[in-house]
């Protein structure tokens, strides 16, 4: 995704020029071409289902239970505002012709198409179409841009729901996966870890020439450029994407990614053995307070300015479990945690390690929000009930995980167990490790992941993303086709935290694939949470920011010039000697961050 010919722009002093920045967020997409001619005669059930009869893919137009409900899978919607016309289409492929294996899809077909191609990933466990899905409000959730911007731009979009019907867009666990007889279901496994996203992207780019190619305009069905974008699990699928099959598109978005899924599930699992063990150590809201206030007055000038930011909490060099203390006996205040609390702190913050001391999964950072997600992780009911599902009968009678010892409370996992739910996903060929066909190929990958999520620590993005620089030659190097970027003080795919965390992650994308111009920086907004919500999606655009700052090219740190208002972007810069996210102290160390 990055030239060669970036090299030496990573190397300048000042990269960050606010002007150009402000203008990228401020001016609307260009045009997306001409209106098709014919566009709502195209839009029918019949119509659309005599194209996709045509694409020899199994593909087959109807209404699905897990997506907007589509009467016959297939509906116009007429032009709004700045969105076009579109036509949107619900249905079902063959994800594998020797079994008939299906998936549901979702595609959105503008009327002034730009003749590019966009595949979403999807959100938790997939198997809904929502967060894939570029009409719906929490679509910037995805997409980080705003409601409706990906079809003002023109893209035809696609997504799909990994192979599985979910009960619900919210709904967890793994029943999806299990065959009566209680064993895994294979070929739900492969669509969910791989084979529905490289599937669809031939399907998705078949359907899309066709769909725009009727009647006279075959020659203008041309795709000229495809992307992937997605957040959370949509971050793994694009991370999937790029070491899988990175030959199916120019560029892609891996937002918060889940790198380690093994190493996720072992840490929320060993939190709700925890729970269960040492229960009941739920933390008060006047216990979360003082907890970000400790953290906010240990952490928060480690970059140079008080601003309620922490650009790098991996330098903090707190003790997790000591940030308050704990309360004498038979005593119980907001300043103090009970023993209980203070290993549930040590436990969430520190990482997974098997019983040698060995890094197996990071532990979440100590940051301005992410503290939040203790008491969330830790309530598990079913624990490791799921997990044993998966190692199998082998492990019946051993515990999974256990804690250290009583100085050092942390998860320590049962290697053996660990490596058989690794084993389980790797014949199912979840992800290579090896980027180099990317690189081959020159593609280009831009990376992000926010600092304070309380869902998938970030400290995983940061330590693969250290390894890639480490085994290809450097930062340098490795920033011609993947940068990665860390986003201060916000919660989840940017729900919720006191930073800046709304960015356009495709203009960024399409200026690097298209025009050559490496991201050096991106302009990120903090929405008032007084008059925006993004998963309803009522957010009053044309009310100003509360704070707007650079996100500078991992390991740079965004730096305040040291005069003028501090939350304003102009007064930030991205400096291409910077090294400074790559400090790490104690708290860090006690999390896993490697060096």
């Amino acid at each position: 995704m990055r030239g060669p010919f970036l090299f030496a722009s990573t190397t300048g002093a000042a990269l960050f020029i606010v002007s150009a920045m402000a203008a990228a967020a401020t001016d609307g997409p260009g045009p997306a071409g001409p209106a098709t001619p014919n566009f709502a005669a195209w839009c029918t059930s019949q119509a659309v289902s005599a194209i996709a009869a045509g694409l020899g893919a199994g593909v087959t137009i109807h209404e699905v239970p897990n997506g907007p409900r589509l009467p016959g899978g297939v509906k116009l919607n007429p032009a709004s505002g700045k969105v076009p016309a579109t036509c949107r289409v619900t249905g079902s492929y063959v994800t594998n012709p020797k079994t008939g294996k299906t998936a549901n899809f979702l595609a959105t077909f503008p009327a002034h198409w730009n003749q590019k191609y966009l595949q979403l990933g999807c959100s938790g466990t997939c198997g809904y179409l929502r967060m894939n899905d570029p009409a719906a409000p929490p679509i910037t959730v995805t997409a980080q841009g705003y409601p409706g911007q990906l079809l003002e731009k023109g893209y035809a979009v696609f997504g799909n729901d990994l192979g599985h019907v979910a009960p619900s867009a919210t709904s967890g666990g793994s029943e999806w996966l299990k065959n009566s007889d209680g064993t895994v279901n294979a070929e739900t496994l492969a669509d969910y870890l791989y084979r529905a996203d490289l599937v669809m992207a031939d399907m998705g780019k078949a359907f899309t020439r066709a769909f725009y190619g009727q009647g006279t305009n075959a020659a203008k069905a041309d795709i000229t450029r495809s992307y992937f974008s997605g957040c959370s699990q949509g971050g793994r699928e694009a991370l999937v994407a790029a070491t899988r099959f990175p030959e199916k598109f120019d560029g892609i978005i891996a937002g918060s990614p889940v790198s380690d899924q093994p190493g996720v599930l072992w840490h929320v699992m060993g939190q709700g053995l925890l729970a269960q063990k040492l229960a009941p150590m739920k933390f008060t809201p006047g216990q979360m307070e003082r907890l970000k206030a400790r953290v906010v007055a240990s952490c928060d000038a480690l970059d140079g300015v008080k601003d309620g930011l922490i650009q790098n909490p991996a330098a903090c060099n707190i003790q997790p479990d000591t940030i308050l203390p704990v309360c004498k006996p038979g005593r119980q205040t907001d300043d103090c945690v009970s023993k209980q609390q203070s290993a549930a702190l040590s436990v969430y913050f520190s990482g997974v390690t098997d019983a040698r001391g060995a890094p197996l999964q990071p532990g979440f950072p100590i940051s301005d929000q992410s503290y939040v997600g203790i008491g969330q992780a830790a309530s598990a009911a079913p624990a490791d009930l799921d997990m044993r599902y998966f190692v199998g009968h082998a492990f019946d009678g051993m515990p999974l995980a256990t804690y250290g010892d009583a100085r050092d409370p942390h998860i320590v996992a049962n290697v053996a167990a660990y490596k058989a739910y690794v084993d389980l996903l790797r014949r199912g060929v979840v992800m290579a490790e090896d980027f180099g066909p990317f690189f081959k190929r020159n593609g280009k990958l831009l990376w992000y992941h926010n600092l304070s999520d309380e869902a998938l620590t970030p400290y995983m993005s940061f330590n693969r993303y250290r390894k890639l620089a480490a085994d290809h030659g450097g930062y340098a190097r490795l920033q011609e086709n993947i940068r990665f970027f860390a986003v201060p003080g916000s919660g989840h795919c940017g729900m919720g935290g006191p930073g800046p965390s709304n960015f356009d992650a495709i203009g960024a994308l399409e200026k690097w694939v298209e025009e050559g111009e490496a991201p050096q920086a991106l302009l990120a907004r903090q929405l008032d949470p007084a008059n925006s919500n993004i998963l309803t999606g009522q957010i009053d655009w044309s009310k100003p920011p509360l704070r707007t700052m650079p996100l500078c090219t991992f390991p740079q740190m965004a730096r305040y010039k040291g005069k003028g208002y501090i939350n304003a972007a102009r007064n930030w810069e991205c400096a291409g000697s910077d090294r400074r996210m790559l400090t790490i102290g104690r708290t860090g160390r006690e999390a896993g961050v490697t060096p």
